[in-house]
């Protein structure tokens, strides 16, 4: 941290920031590669969503406050030079997933393959439960804590971003099959779960801490 003009100035996370850069790039993927059909009316997609069409709509337009805001909340600069937006962004953030999770749970479990339903009720169960800790740290100040659960709750948020990069990419995943696309969505829950804290923490593993030997 060096001090210019008397405020301290932290220096910029290159890890953080590039993926967070990635995370961007792969939401423009999934845009073009595979939320074009919105746009198509006769596209088969249609036929596949058409039971829960606007409940989808609706889950959509609630989780999308959640996708962008998230990066926001992690910028220190944000954060140390207007503490209230960041407040405010983070209320926003918290009440998106508490009403678009529910409805996630819903469509998983009513119209998901058989094989894929235990994994939507983690999955919409997770999103809801790491957003409701970090709340609950960061209103009762506890930031260390609060920091960690909404790196995890963000890490919920972007399996709808990195399920699709993954059913995008040609021959990679065939989403098709109920039983591989069950493995993949569990195995991004899994990875929700560790990548945000390697991405917070994974540093401190390697301060060596331990109290020098005296001569």
């Amino acid at each position: 941290m060096t001090i210019a003009d008397g405020r301290a100035v932290r220096p910029v996370n290159w890890l953080k920031t590039g993926f967070f850069i990635l995370l961007f790039v792969m939401g423009l993927i999934v845009l073009w590669a595979d939320e074009r059909f919105v746009l198509r009316p006769a596209d088969p997609e249609w036929t596949h969503i058409a039971p829960f069409k606007w409940l989808l709509l609706v889950h959509g337009l609630t989780a999308i406050p959640a996708l962008l805001i998230g990066p926001l909340q992690f910028s220190e600069r944000l954060r140390s030079r207007n503490v209230q937006l960041h407040h405010t962004l983070g209320w926003i953030y918290c009440v998106a997933i508490f009403l678009t999770a529910p409805m996630a749970l819903y469509i998983g479990v009513t119209y998901e393959k058989p094989l894929v339903q235990p994994q939507q009720i983690f999955q919409a169960g997770g999103w809801f439960l790491t957003t409701l800790m970090a709340f609950i740290a960061g209103y009762n100040r506890n930031i260390t804590l609060h920091k960690q659960w909404m790196a995890r709750s963000y890490g919920f948020s972007f399996i709808f971003i990195a399920s699709r990069v993954t059913d995008a990419w040609p021959g990679l995943i065939d989403y098709s099959d109920e039983r591989t696309a069950a493995t993949a969505l569990w195995s991004l829950v899994v990875l929700a779960l560790i990548v945000p804290d390697l991405l917070m923490s994974g540093g401190e593993f390697f301060k060596n801490r331990r109290p020098r030997r005296k001569a």
